[in-house]
Formats: C-alpha cells, structure tokens, sequence
C-alpha cells in the first residue's frame, strides 16, 4: 500500500515541519502533494500519531472506547469512500488500514513543539483565526482530513471545533506542475514496483566521454580439477544436488568474493610450483572452496 509518509518527506524537505515550496512525499518516495500556501502562521506537527481509542484509555477518559479519535474517522471515511465507488478487495483504497495500522497523519495547525534536548509537548494552538494552508496535488490522490476531536490534552485549547476544506481546480501553471510531478512519480513507482520483483535491469556505469557501459565483471582464474580420490566423496564440476546449484548461484551474485577465491586458488598453485633443481613439493589438499556432494 502508498500512502504519504511523514518519515520519507523528512528526508526528502529535511524539515521537521513542512514550509511553503515543500513537496510531501509518500513511502515509495514519490510526490504526493507540495504546500503552496499557508497564512496560518503555525509549526505543523508530523510527530504525534493519530490519537486512537487506547489513546483515550490511557488518558483516564470515562467510556474510552465510545470516544471519537482521528484514527477511528479515517477507517470510517476509507469505507465510505469505497463503498460508494464500488471498490474492493486489492483495489480498495487504503485496503490496509486498520484503527491500530494508520499512517502517521500531518496534524495542520498542532502544536507541538520540540527542544533540542528531544523533549516533546501538548501546547495550545498558535495559529491565528482565519488561517488556512495550500496543497497542490501532484497526482490523483485520496485525503481524508478529520477535525481532531482531543478534548483532553490541550492541543485544541480546551474546545475541538470543525474544520473546512475546498477542493479547487488549479491554474495553468499549477496543471503543468502536476502533470511532471505526476510523471516523476509514476515512474518511481514502477521501478519500486521492478524492485519488489527483482526485475531492474543492472546497473550501468558512466564513463568519462558521456557514454554508459555495463559494469565490467571481476576477472576470474580457471581452477585446475582435482583427480578424484578412492574415498566415499568426490568433488564434482556441476553438482545434481539443489543445494549446491544454490549455493553456486550465490557465488556468482558476488564478484568480490569469486575474484578473491579465485586469486587465492592460482597464488596457491603458484607456490607449489618447484623450483629448479628441487623436489616437486608434495600435493596440497584443497578445501572449503569447491562444492562436494557425496558419491552415490
């Protein structure tokens, strides 16, 4: 599931709190939607995860579980939303979430603030009366915005009230603007989706005039065989066993390690080269490196 990810966006605006030009990003690191415009003179919070009914439980509050939270409004408004719109299954939106498996919300206009110690408080608003914000969607997406209904805490000054939201059509500019954001972020999703898969093709590196080329493999040094033994093991070229093919594949995902193997392996057979006018030195046992698979 995508969702808006307050995390990502931290990395991607490298701020705590989203400023006017920022564009908000979800957990697949694709733009979701950019703050264009805010009057409301608040720090908004991307802290404090949406308040539950086990929230009001450890808040002392009398019948707890009939008490109204963010949390609860959201899976609320997803059925809603997909019930009027016929979709379900895998094609429902938000099909993941759950009263206890909610994305960390963007809290507009909360206050709460943070020392550089990483202590975190509940303060009353600062935002002025009549303030509002600006988002312009950068894709098709769904928001769902629930009016904080926390009467315990001060974060409401003591007295939730409602909250009002327009949806507006963008200007020229602003549809150009979501028409290369929309771009970018679909192509993010399918090399996320590639990723999943394991089907990105490699990586290619650049060179000095321009040009790419595939990434150059790690030399490797043919290993002589060695004269099977009159013993119960033999030491075998390509293996019948699944195991072992397993493990040869692992081998080769790893360059670094088969070009070590390898070096060893010739620097080894280097030393037991006899010199002249000396004795053949005795033959060494070789072991660790090759795969054995006992005989039949």
């Amino acid at each position: 599931m995508e969702y808006m990810s307050m995390q990502h966006s931290h990395t991607s605006t490298l701020h705590l709190s989203p400023r006017v030009g920022d564009t908000m990003v979800s957990n697949l690191r694709a733009p979701v939607m950019t703050l264009v415009e805010d009057t409301s003179a608040s720090i908004h919070d991307t802290l404090i995860a949406a308040c539950d009914p086990q929230r009001y439980k450890e808040l002392d509050v009398d019948k707890w579980e009939e008490h109204g939270s963010c949390a609860e409004n959201l899976v609320f408004a997803l059925k809603e939303i997909n019930g009027k719109s016929g979709l379900k299954g895998h094609k429902a939106v938000g099909r993941d979430v759950t009263i206890n498996m909610v994305p960390a919300p963007m809290n507009l206009f909360m206050n709460i603030p943070w020392t550089h110690e990483g202590d975190i408080s509940f303060e009353a608003p600062k935002g002025k009366r009549g303030g509002y914000v600006k988002f312009r969607a950068e894709r098709d997406i769904v928001v769902v915005m629930s009016a904080c209904p926390q009467d315990v805490l001060p974060i409401n000054g003591g007295k939730p009230m409602v909250a009002h939201f327009v949806v507006e059509s963008g200007s020229e500019a602003d549809r150009k603007a979501a028409e290369e954001k929309d771009k970018e972020a679909q192509e993010i999703i399918e090399k996320a989706k590639l990723r999943t898969h394991g089907k990105l093709p490699p990586k290619r590196k650049s060179t000095t005039d321009g040009a790419s080329k595939p990434a150059a493999q790690a030399p490797t040094t043919e290993i002589p065989k060695k004269v099977p033994e009159a013993d119960d093991r033999k030491i075998t070229e390509k293996s019948t066993s699944s195991t072992a093919a397993a493990k040869t594949e692992r081998f080769k995902e790893t360059p670094s390690t088969s070009s070590v193997r390898a070096t060893n392996h010739a620097e080894q057979s280097t030393r037991n080269l006899p010199e002249p006018g000396k004795k053949k030195p005795k033959k060494l046992e070789r072991r660790g490196t090759l795969t054995t698979t006992p005989q039949e």
